[in-house]
């Protein structure tokens, strides 16, 4: 079965238009003696005839076996007479098997744009044929400045690589062709691609006026699935369980969205990358920062002499002596490696109040001795204080051994004397 044929003087001749192309009438060529009607491919004779459902085509009285139109399926038959039918539909001029002035490619069916120039090929691909194979046929319509459409209705392993519809037959006359898979669009908030039911009058109609376009998902979303169910879309179509679809068509409003997802998902990742570095640049922070207590503490307890035991009864001792909430900081070398005494106050204890010195180093005393209380855990300390000062200085000894408690005003040697 092919719709397709050439006469001498009529030139080419396609019985599924009303005038076959040529201004002339099936009347003319159907069951009339004398006709010569030829195989563009083989060359060989054709004749016309009407099938048993009331399709009109011509057929070869001996099937050449080199001549691929004679020898293509039925259902290629079937589904290239509805796509040239779906394209007139939509109010285009569209012919069946045009092939290339250089007879790399022949087309099922061409569409043509309002100018006359070659719009879109739509090809019925029934029959084998790898995905390295038809992605090179579709670069030689890409080559040419044509659009393609692939259509198929059997699992293959190309299906999804190049522009596809997956479709099916009407089970019963009169139905219509619809598309199976092919057709998806994008949720927002994005939760995902999910398909689109639609005839195959429909989807052809909106390729060819640009409402849907082939699109290779870009954002993470790069599945189609039904709802929540955990298969992805057109399971069964592709060769194995592990293949996917990597394009598929859309309309340009997804496509945009697609894009805007893919932008957000960089500011995303961004984002999360500057995070990373300033948590990795903040641990990093806090660690120094703890092994430099880690080496202040280690300094102060060998300076001090003191153990942690003592160091408790020390700061026993200068709560009972002050009567308040104190707080003991970590050696600061901003107090001559002393460690920072303060008070708690408030109704949650929110402000802390600097009030003295706990075991300040005498070699590092500065300014802020001279303000600030000195605490020390022994007399012997209070005589080196006293041997360093330069100015009055309030001294309190609390010592963890015995338990004394003394307050003394240090003066300085010259004043003493």
């Amino acid at each position: 079965m092919q719709f397709t044929a050439e006469h001498t003087e009529w030139g080419r001749v396609d019985i599924t238009l009303d005038d076959l192309g040529c201004g002339r009438s099936w009347e003319e060529i159907h069951r009339v003696r004398g006709v010569q009607l030829v195989c563009p491919e083989c060359r060989g004779q054709v004749f016309p005839r009407v099938s048993k459902l009331g399709t009109r085509h011509l057929y070869h009285r001996t099937r050449p076996p080199s001549c691929s139109l004679a020898n293509e399926s039925l259902e290629h038959h079937l589904l290239k007479l509805e796509l040239v039918t779906c394209a007139r539909a939509a109010g285009f001029r569209a012919e069946l098997e045009i092939a290339a002035p250089t007879g790399e490619w022949r087309a099922d069916v061409m569409v043509f744009s309002p100018d006359g120039n070659r719009l879109m090929a739509l090809e019925a691909q029934l029959s084998p044929i790898t995905a390295e194979q038809i992605a090179a046929r579709t670069g030689l319509y890409e080559r040419d400045g044509v659009r393609v459409c692939w259509f198929g209705i059997r699992p293959r392993p190309w299906v999804g690589t190049v522009p596809t519809l997956l479709v099916q037959a009407p089970a019963e006359q009169g139905q219509t062709w619809t598309v199976a898979a092919g057709l998806a669009r994008l949720s927002s908030p994005p939760e995902g691609w999910s398909p689109v039911d639609a005839t195959l009058s429909d989807a052809v109609a909106w390729m060819l006026t640009g409402r849907i376009l082939p699109h290779t998902p870009r954002c993470r979303s790069r599945k189609v699935t039904y709802g929540n169910e955990w298969c992805e879309w057109a399971g069964g179509w592709t060769a194995s369980c592990s293949d996917s679809w990597r394009l598929w068509w859309t309309t340009p409003a997804y496509v945009a969205l697609d894009a805007e997802l893919v932008r957000q998902e960089e500011e995303d990742r961004r984002r999360r990358q500057a995070e990373e570095k300033a948590a990795a640049r903040q641990r990093e922070a806090k660690a120094r920062e703890k092994a430099r207590k880690k080496a202040a503490y280690a300094a102060f307890w060998s300076r001090t002499g003191l153990d942690q035991q003592q160091w408790r009864y020390f700061r026993a001792l200068a709560e009972l002596f002050f009567s308040r909430n104190l707080v003991f900081g970590a050696p600061d070398s901003r107090y001559g490696d002393g460690r920072p005494v303060y008070e708690r106050s408030g109704p949650e204890g929110e402000r802390w109040t600097l009030v003295g010195v706990a075991c300040p180093d005498p070699c590092r005393l500065r300014a802020w001795a001279e303000e600030l209380p000195l605490l020390v855990p022994s007399h012997g300390d209070l005589t080196v204080l006293a041997g360093r000062a330069w100015a009055p200085f309030q001294v309190y000894v609390l010592d963890p051994e015995t338990g004394v408690m003394d307050r003394e005003r240090v003066m300085p040697a010259a004043v003493g004397s």
